[in-house]
C-alpha cells in the first residue's frame, strides 16, 4: 500500500501556495491536522465548529477543521493528496517493470550462459534464493516413463539424497497438472507434505512451462511460517518463465551430447574390435567408457561359468559367475572374483533366460536372496545386461550404485544394449581369433614337424650317400689292400732266401777266383762283359733296396687297412695317433710338392694319450675330412704351406688326474674362412668348391661322427687370411661323456697352441 503523508504534501510550494490562496479567497479560519492529532497548519485557539476528513483511496490522511467553507478546503486537499497518490502508484508501477525487465535480464543473462544441466538449474536457485527467503529449494523435472521427480539440484535439502521423488501424492501433482504455482504458509497441515522436509514451515512452488508442456518445478521453502505472499509468486513465476526455456535447451542439448557420447563409445569399441583381437582390452575399454559416460558407481563385466558346459542345473554349488574386470570409484573395494550362483538368487536365471535385469532400487526387491548379495556389496540400484556368444557362452555387462537410487532411462537402456551388440561382435571376433590361433599353432607345429622330418631324412641321406661312399672306399681299399697284401709277402718271404742264396753264391764265387787264378780266355771275356766286380758290388745293394721297398709296401698296406677298420664295426679302445698317420700316410701324395706350389709340410705335437673307445674307421674319416680341406685351403695359395696337428688331454675337474676327454686340433695357415661361411660349415651339402670338386657331406658327416656317434664336440676357429684351425674333442670312454652330461659338468680351461679354451661337455 502507498502511503501519502500529509505533512509533506502541505510543505511542497505548489500544493501550499494553492491551499493558502484558496484560504485567502474563502477568507476562513482553518486547522489542518494529521490522523495522530499533530498541527500542520493553523491556530489551536480558534474554536471551530465542524470537522472534515481528507481522504486517498478510502484512507483518512487528516483533518480539516473550521467553519462550513473548511469542506471545500479539505476536498481540495483530498483532490491534492489523490493526485500525489496516483503519481507514485505510476512511478512504483515504472519501478517494478524496471526491476523485472532487469532481474528478467540478468537471469537470462546468466542461464543463457551455459548448456550444462546442472549449471543451469543451480543459477536459477541462486538467483530464486536471491530475490525470495528461503531457507530450502530445488529444481526438479519430471521423467514421464517413470512418473518420477528427478531432483537436479537443490540447497538445503534432506529428503533429496535419493535424487528422485514418486510423483503420487504430493503437492508437485497439482503444480504439475495444473499449471500453476502455490503457496502454503504452514505445511504441517497440509497432508501432500508428508513425503517431504519437516523442516520447511512455508512453501511455495511454480512450474516449469515450456510452450507445449510442464517439464518440471520450482519450489523453495522456509524455516518460518507465513513466510511467501502472492509478489513472492508472481517473482518466482517470472524466474520459472525464463528459465524454463533455458532448462529445456539444456536437457536437449544432455540428450544431444549423450547421443553424441553414445555415438563416440560405440565408435571407440568398433574401433577396438577392428584394431585388437584381445579380448580383456576391448573388455576393459567398455567397462570404463560406460562408468564414464553412465556417471554410475560401478561398471563390471561378467562371465557364466558352469559346472558342464550348457549344464541345465543352474543352482549347482560350483557354478559361478566370474567378475573379469570392472571400472569403479576409488573409494569403493574390488569385486573382481567369483561368486557363486547359489547365493545371488535368481540373478542367474534371469540373464541365462536372457532377460534383462533393471532394478531402481535393490531394497524393493521381492527375491530376497538377490536382494542380500547386492546389499551386502553395496549395491543400491542394479542393472545387468546379458550377452551370449556365438560358441553359446553368456556374459553379462552389470551396472550399480552405491550412494543414490537411480532410475535406468530408456535411451540408457538403448546405449547399453548397442554396446552389448559391439561386444558380442568381438566376443565372437575374439573366439575365431583364438580358433585361427590354435589353427596356426597346430599348422606351425605339424610344419615344424615336417621340418625336423625332412631334417632328419637330410641328414640320412647324408649318412646313406656317406656311409655308402666310404663303405665302398673301405672295400675298395681292403680288397686292393687284400690283393696286394698276397703277392707282397710272397716277395716279402723269398727275398729272405734270395738274399741267402745271393751271399751263398758270392762267396761260392770269391773261392771259385781264389784257387781258379788263370781261367780260360772264354771266362775273362764274359767277366769283363758282365762288370763282375760292379755286381758283386752292387747286387746285395738291390737286394736290399728290394727289402726296403717290400717294407714299404707293406706299411702302406696296413695303413690301409688300419685307415678303413672294417674289421672294428663297435667300439673298441684305439690309438688315435695311429689313425692320425694312416690319414696322413695316405694322402702323402697331395703332401708333396709340385710346379705350382712346394711341398706341404706336417708338424705333429702328439701328446701322451690313452686309449680311445671309439669308432676307429669313422674317426679316421672325420681327419681324411679335415686334412683334405686344409690341403685344399693351402694349395690355394703359392706360399709354402704347414698343418700343425696337435693332441692332448682333457680334466672334466680341476681336482682330477684322470683324463676324461683328447682333444685334437688340426691347424693350417691357408686363406682362412668368413664368419658367414663358418657358420655353415657343417650344414649338410654346402660347399664353397667348384661343382665336380665337393659335395658338401664332409664335414656334415664329421660333424655327426664327433657330436652324434661320440658324445664330442667339434668347432672351427678362423678368421681371413689366418687360416683355419679345427678343434675336435672326443670323451675317452662314452660312458662318462654321458655321465658328466647329466651332471651338467663343464670342460675347462686346457691350453692348445699357447691358446686357453672353453667348452662345455
Amino acid at each position: 500500500m502507498i502511503s501519502i503523508s500529509l505533512k509533506k504534501l502541505l510543505t511542497k510550494h505548489e500544493s501550499r501556495s494553492v491551499i493558502q490562496a484558496t484560504i485567502g479567497c474563502l477568507n476562513s479560519h482553518i486547522i489542518i491536522e494529521d490522523t495522530e492529532n499533530r498541527l500542520l497548519l493553523g491556530d489551536r485557539s480558534y474554536n471551530a465548529p465542524k470537522k472534515y476528513p481528507i481522504e486517498v483511496a478510502g484512507e483518512v490522511i487528516g483533518w480539516v477543521s473550521g467553519s462550513d467553507t473548511a469542506s471545500a478546503i479539505a476536498e481540495l486537499i483530498s483532490y491534492l493528496a489523490i493526485k500525489e497518490y496516483e503519481k507514485k502508484t505510476l512511478a512504483n508501477e515504472l519501478l517494478a517493470k524496471y526491476r523485472e525487465s532487469t532481474l528478467l535480464y540478468e537471469i537470462s543473462h546468466k542461464i543463457s550462459a551455459t548448456l550444462e544441466l546442472k549449471q543451469v538449474t543451480k543459477l536459477v536457485l541462486e538467483e530464486a534464493q536471491r530475490i525470495i527467503q528461503a531457507t530450502s529449494g530445488s529444481v526438479l523435472l519430471f521423467n514421464q516413463p517413470n512418473n518420477h521427480l528427478n531432483v537436479v539440484s537443490s540447497f538445503g535439502k534432506e529428503w533429496e539424497k535419493n535424487s528422485l521423488l514418486t510423483f503420487e501424492n504430493t503437492i508437485f501433482v497439482n503444480i504439475l497438472c495444473s499449471g500453476k504455482g502455490e503457496i502454503v504458509n504452514e505445511v504441517l497441515s497440509d497432508s501432500r507434505f508428508t513425503a517431504l522436509s519437516p523442516q520447511s514451515r512455508s512453501f511455495i512452488g511454480v512450474p516449469l512451462k515450456t510452450k507445449d508442456r510442464v517439464i518440471g518445478v520450482i519450489e523453495l521453502g522456509n524455516s518460518t511460517p507465513d513466510s511467501y505472499t502472492s509478489e513472492d509468486l508472481r517473482l518466482l513465476t517470472i524466474l520459472a518463465l525464463q528459465a524454463s526455456s533455458a532448462i529445456e535447451n539444456a536437457v536437449l542439448h544432455e540428450k544431444q551430447l549423450q547421443e553424441s557420447r553414445r555415438e563416440a563409445l560405440l565408435f571407440r569399441l568398433a574401433s577396438q574390435i577392428r584394431h585388437s583381437l584381445n579380448l580383456e582390452t576391448i573388455l576393459e575399454t567398455a567397462v570404463s567408457e560406460i562408468h564414464s559416460l553412465l556417471q554410475v558407481d560401478r561398471c563390471q563385466f561378467i562371465w557364466y561359468k558352469p559346472t558342464e558346459k550348457n549344464s541345465s542345473f543352474i543352482q549347482h554349488p560350483t557354478n559361478i559367475w566370474e567378475v573379469v574386470t570392472e571400472s569403479k570409484e576409488s573409494e569403493l573395494p574390488i569385486l573382481i572374483g567369483d561368486y557363486s550362483v547359489k547365493e545371488m538368487g535368481t540373478f542367474t536365471q534371469q540373464l541365462l533366460n536372457m532377460e534383462i535385469v533393471r532394478v531402481d532400487d535393490v531394497g524393493n526387491l521381492s527375491d530376497s536372496v538377490m536382494q542380500e548379495f547386492f546389499t551386502q556389496r553395496n549395491f543400491v540400484s542394479l542393472f545387468a545386461l546379458p550377452i551370449q556368444t556365438r560358441s553359446g557362452s553368456i556374459g553379462a555387462i552389470v551396472l550399480g550404485t552405491n550412494q543414490e537410487i537411480r532410475p535406468w532411462c530408456d535411451h540408457e537402456v538403448e546405449l547399453l544394449q548397442a554396446v552389448a551388440n559391439q561386444l558380442a561382435i568381438a566376443l565372437d571376433q575374439a573366439e575365431l581369433y583364438r580358433e585361427a590361433a590354435t589353427a596356426a599353432t597346430t599348422a606351425q607345429a605339424q610344419a615344424q614337424q615336417l621340418k625336423q622330418t625332412l631334417y632328419e631324412l637330410q641328414q640320412a641321406q647324408t649318412q646313406l650317400v656317406q656311409s655308402e661312399k666310404m663303405s665302398s672306399l673301405g672295400c675298395l681299399v681292403a680288397g686292393v689292400a687284400h690283393e696286394i697284401n698276397n703277392p707282397v709277402n710272397f716277395i716279402y718271404g723269398n727275398l729272405t732266401y734270395v738274399n741267402e742264396y745271393t751271399n751263398n753264391l758270392l762267396n761260392l764265387l770269391d773261392l771259385y777266383r781264389q784257387y781258379c787264378v788263370d781261367p780260360v780266355p772264354k771266362i775273362k771275356e764274359q767277366i769283363e762283359e758282365i762288370d763282375l766286380e760292379f755286381m758283386i758290388e752292387d747286387f746285395p745293394k738291390l737286394i736290399s733296396s728290394m727289402q726296403v721297398g717290400v717294407d714299404r709296401i707293406r706299411e702302406i698296406v696296413a695303413s690301409l687297412r688300419n685307415f678303413s677298420r672294417l674289421d672294428q664295426a663297435e667300439m673298441k679302445p684305439v690309438n688315435v695317433h695311429d689313425g692320425i698317420d694312416s690319414t696322413l700316410m695316405i694322402l702323402h701324395h697331395r703332401l708333396k710338392g709340385t710346379g705350382e706350389r712346394p711341398e706341404i709340410k706336417v708338424i705333429k705335437e702328439y701328446g701322451n694319450l690313452p686309449s680311445v673307445e671309439c669308432y676307429a674307421g669313422q674317426l679316421n674319416q672325420v681327419f681324411m675330412n679335415i686334412i683334405s680341406n686344409a690341403i685344399d685351403a693351402i694349395e690355394e695359395q703359392s706360399a709354402p704351406g704347414v698343418i700343425t696337428i696337435n693332441t692332448d688331454v682333457i680334466n672334466a675337474h680341476q681336482k682330477s688326474e684322470i683324463p676324461s676327454h683328447i682333444l685334437i686340433s688340426i691347424r693350417d695357415n691357408g686363406s682362412g674362412i668368413l664368419e658367414e661361411t663358418r657358420k655353415h660349415l657343417f650344414d649338410p651339402f654346402f660347399t664353397t668348391k667348384q661343382v665336380g670338386k665337393g659335395t658338401g657331406l664332409g664335414l656334415s658327416i664329421s660333424y655327426q661322427i664327433v657330436v652324434e656317434k661320440h658324445g664330442g664336440f667339434i668347432k672351427c676357429l678362423s678368421k681371413p687370411g689366418e687360416g683355419a684351425e679345427f678343434l675336435i674333442e672326443i670323451p675317452v670312454k662314452p660312458t662318462v661323456a654321458k655321465k658328466l652330461k647329466r651332471n651338467g659338468d663343464r670342460i675347462i680351461n686346457f691350453p692348445i697352441n699357447s691358446q686357453t679354451y672353453s667348452y662345455p661337455i
